[in-house]
Protein backbone atom coordinates (compact mmCIF):
# COMPACT_ATOMS: atom_id res chain seq x y z
CA UNK A 1 0.00 0.00 0.00
CA UNK A 2 2.76 2.41 0.93
CA UNK A 3 4.65 1.83 -2.31
CA UNK A 4 1.57 2.36 -4.46
CA UNK A 5 0.51 5.50 -2.60
CA UNK A 6 4.06 6.84 -2.78
CA UNK A 7 4.19 6.21 -6.51
CA UNK A 8 0.96 8.14 -7.02
CA UNK A 9 2.16 11.11 -4.96
CA UNK A 10 5.61 11.17 -6.60
CA UNK A 11 4.17 10.84 -10.10
CA UNK A 12 1.63 13.61 -9.51
CA UNK A 13 4.40 15.80 -8.09
CA UNK A 14 6.50 15.23 -11.20
CA UNK A 15 9.42 13.58 -9.38
CA UNK A 16 11.58 11.62 -11.83
CA UNK A 17 12.09 7.89 -11.24
CA UNK A 18 8.89 7.74 -9.19
CA UNK A 19 8.48 3.99 -9.74
CA UNK A 20 12.00 3.15 -8.55
CA UNK A 21 11.70 5.38 -5.48
CA UNK A 22 8.28 3.92 -4.66
CA UNK A 23 9.73 0.41 -4.92
CA UNK A 24 12.49 1.36 -2.48
CA UNK A 25 9.89 2.83 -0.13
CA UNK A 26 7.78 -0.35 -0.34
CA UNK A 27 10.80 -2.53 0.48
CA UNK A 28 11.89 -0.25 3.33
CA UNK A 29 8.34 -0.28 4.73
CA UNK A 30 8.75 -3.99 5.45
CA UNK A 31 11.25 -3.16 8.22
CA UNK A 32 9.27 -2.85 11.47
CA UNK A 33 9.02 0.56 13.16
CA UNK A 34 11.80 2.39 11.27
CA UNK A 35 11.26 1.24 7.68
CA UNK A 36 8.56 3.76 6.83
CA UNK A 37 10.74 6.58 8.13
CA UNK A 38 13.72 5.42 6.07
CA UNK A 39 11.52 5.26 2.98
CA UNK A 40 10.12 8.71 3.73
CA UNK A 41 13.63 10.16 3.94
CA UNK A 42 14.52 8.72 0.53
CA UNK A 43 11.28 9.88 -1.12
CA UNK A 44 11.31 13.34 0.48
CA UNK A 45 14.97 13.76 -0.50
CA UNK A 46 14.11 12.93 -4.11
CA UNK A 47 11.17 15.33 -3.95
CA UNK A 48 13.33 18.17 -2.64
CA UNK A 49 15.93 17.48 -5.33
CA UNK A 50 13.21 17.89 -7.95
CA UNK A 51 11.67 21.04 -6.42
CA UNK A 52 10.99 22.46 -2.97
CA UNK A 53 7.23 22.30 -3.56
CA UNK A 54 7.37 18.63 -4.57
CA UNK A 55 9.52 17.92 -1.52
CA UNK A 56 7.00 19.57 0.80
CA UNK A 57 4.12 17.68 -0.83
CA UNK A 58 5.94 14.36 -0.36
CA UNK A 59 6.89 15.25 3.21
CA UNK A 60 3.31 16.16 4.14
CA UNK A 61 2.07 12.97 2.47
CA UNK A 62 4.43 10.83 4.53
CA UNK A 63 3.54 12.52 7.80
CA UNK A 64 -0.16 11.90 7.13
CA UNK A 65 0.41 8.37 5.83
CA UNK A 66 2.53 7.36 8.81
CA UNK A 67 -0.06 8.71 11.25
CA UNK A 68 -2.80 6.67 9.57
CA UNK A 69 -0.61 3.57 9.37
CA UNK A 70 0.66 3.76 12.95
CA UNK A 71 -2.64 4.59 14.62
CA UNK A 72 -5.20 2.78 12.45
CA UNK A 73 -3.66 0.08 10.27
CA UNK A 74 -0.91 -1.39 12.48
CA UNK A 75 -3.05 -2.02 15.59
CA UNK A 76 -5.72 -3.76 13.51
CA UNK A 77 -3.23 -5.88 11.54
CA UNK A 78 -1.21 -6.81 14.63
CA UNK A 79 -4.36 -7.59 16.60
CA UNK A 80 -5.43 -10.08 13.95
CA UNK A 81 -1.96 -11.59 13.74
CA UNK A 82 -1.62 -12.21 17.48
CA UNK A 83 -5.35 -12.23 18.33
CA UNK A 84 -5.19 -9.22 20.62
CA UNK A 85 -7.57 -6.32 20.95
CA UNK A 86 -6.36 -3.38 18.75
CA UNK A 87 -6.52 -1.09 21.77
CA UNK A 88 -4.35 -3.52 23.75
CA UNK A 89 -1.81 -3.52 20.92
CA UNK A 90 -1.68 0.27 20.77
CA UNK A 91 -1.47 0.72 24.54
CA UNK A 92 1.17 -1.99 24.96
CA UNK A 93 3.36 -0.46 22.25
CA UNK A 94 3.02 3.03 23.74
CA UNK A 95 3.82 1.87 27.27
CA UNK A 96 6.71 -0.36 26.19
CA UNK A 97 8.18 2.39 24.00
CA UNK A 98 8.16 4.77 26.95
CA UNK A 99 9.69 2.22 29.30
CA UNK A 100 12.13 0.46 26.98
CA UNK A 101 12.62 2.69 23.95
CA UNK A 102 13.02 0.99 20.58
CA UNK A 103 13.70 -2.45 22.08
CA UNK A 104 10.63 -2.12 24.28
CA UNK A 105 8.46 -1.18 21.31
CA UNK A 106 9.74 -4.20 19.38
CA UNK A 107 8.98 -6.54 22.27
CA UNK A 108 5.63 -4.98 23.24
CA UNK A 109 3.30 -7.10 21.15
CA UNK A 110 4.88 -10.47 22.01
CA UNK A 111 4.87 -9.46 25.69
CA UNK A 112 1.19 -8.47 25.48
CA UNK A 113 0.44 -11.84 23.87
CA UNK A 114 2.25 -13.65 26.67
CA UNK A 115 0.33 -11.68 29.30
CA UNK A 116 -2.94 -12.49 27.54
CA UNK A 117 -2.19 -16.23 27.46
CA UNK A 118 -1.14 -16.22 31.12
CA UNK A 119 -4.30 -14.37 32.15
CA UNK A 120 -6.50 -16.76 30.16
CA UNK A 121 -4.82 -19.77 31.76
CA UNK A 122 -5.07 -18.23 35.22
CA UNK A 123 -8.75 -17.41 34.80
CA UNK A 124 -9.69 -20.74 33.20
CA UNK A 125 -7.63 -22.63 35.79
CA UNK A 126 -9.38 -20.85 38.66
CA UNK A 127 -12.80 -21.59 37.17
CA UNK A 128 -12.05 -25.28 36.66
CA UNK A 129 -10.93 -26.04 40.20
CA UNK A 130 -13.42 -28.36 41.77
CA UNK A 131 -14.70 -27.69 45.21
CA UNK A 132 -13.23 -30.07 47.78
CA UNK A 133 -15.57 -32.87 48.71
CA UNK A 134 -15.97 -34.21 52.18
CA UNK A 135 -15.70 -37.95 51.98
CA UNK A 136 -15.46 -40.30 54.86
CA UNK A 137 -13.57 -43.53 54.44
CA UNK A 138 -15.63 -46.37 55.64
Amino acid sequence: MCGLATFVVLALSGVPFAAVIALLVAIADLIPLVGATLGAIVAAGAGFLHSPIAGMIVLVFFVLYQQVENHLLQPVIMSHAVQLNPLAVLVSVLIAAQLGGLIGALLAIPAAGIVQVLLRELISGAGQQAAPTDSVDE
